[in-house]
């Protein structure tokens, strides 16, 4: 049976339908997540030092730049997610006008039979070929915005987990770094070293400003290099795994697939033209 994997571009962000087979390792989003287990295997996500456990009343809710991962639990089949990357401008533009901040106070996000059946109307939305882009645009700003709702439950005391401070400078050379040498083998003591960091300042100031670590935002830079070069340029998959510094397609093909999901050759099927947001956030 064939990966299943759909876009959808909408005001709010992208909705994906993914059909998982195998664990996704450690990774990290610049936007916000919700992501809804709608059948198949069962799967929890490690964020932080919380695990929060898919069910028919639990969904995983990440704020931006929070490192999670996916487990699958048993090997009844594959695992479907409905996951929502919801925008940053979305967001604020939606805590202006309810006089609030829109950021999970716990990964774990509640479903009562309202939010379970909007998932599924959501889903048919999405896989229909007629539904007007506007009718799944409005059904999916629905669903989230109720589900946000659901997980703001009172919290007296925001901790640090709520909280993006502004970059220091040396964390922005450092990800400009990564950025201009996306295709070189480099290790973060290397990245660290060029931009007058210790490695335990250095991880402590991804700790501290982008709830991850350098490895994790390192792997989601040439995660967003390769998804940039699959859908924009067009090139053979083997031109792009050599181009970013793997030694083999096959290698390539490995790391796409444990950090996504699917395998290069889904997703640039399944993302055609779509304009993706950056993976890993920060104005370039």
């Amino acid at each position: 049976m064939a990966e299943s994997y759909a876009f959808h571009e909408g005001a709010f962000g992208q909705a994906i339908v993914l059909e998982l087979r195998a664990d996704l390792v450690e990774h990290a989003h610049s936007e916000t997540q919700i992501a809804f287990w709608l059948g198949g295997a069962r799967a929890e996500a490690r964020i932080g030092a919380q695990i929060v456990k898919y069910s028919d009343h639990i969904a995983l809710g990440a704020n931006a730049y929070e490192s999670h991962d996916v487990t699958l639990l048993d090997d009844s089949g594959p695992c479907v997610f409905l996951a929502f990357m919801i925008s940053k401008q979305w967001l604020e533009e939606r805590s202006k006008a309810k006089g609030r901040s829109f950021l999970f106070p716990s990964p774990q996000v509640p479903i009562d039979s309202m939010l379970r059946q909007s998932c599924w109307r959501v889903l048919d939305l999405i896989i229909s070929a007629h539904e007007p882009r506007a009718s799944v645009d409005d059904a999916v700003e629905q669903l989230l915005g109720a589900a946000i709702d659901s997980s703001m439950a009172p919290v007296q005391n925001h901790d640090a987990r709520f909280m993006v401070p502004r970059c220091d400078r040396r964390l922005r050379a450092a990800i400009a770094y990564m950025r201009e040498h996306v295709d070189e083998k480099i290790s973060v003591d290397e990245i660290a070293g060029k931009v007058g960091l210790s490695r335990a300042h250095f991880f402590a100031l991804f700790r501290d400003q982008l709830n991850t670590t350098p490895q994790v935002f390192w792997s989601a830079v040439r995660v967003e290099e390769a998804m940039r070069r699959l859908i924009d340029d067009g090139e053979p998959l083997t031109s792009v795994a050599f181009d970013l510094g793997f030694s083999a397609p096959g290698n390539f093909s490995r790391f796409f697939k444990e950090h996504t999901g699917v395998s290069p050759s889904t997703f640039r099927r399944a993302a055609g033209k779509t304009l993706l947001a950056p993976v890993t956030g920060l104005p370039r």
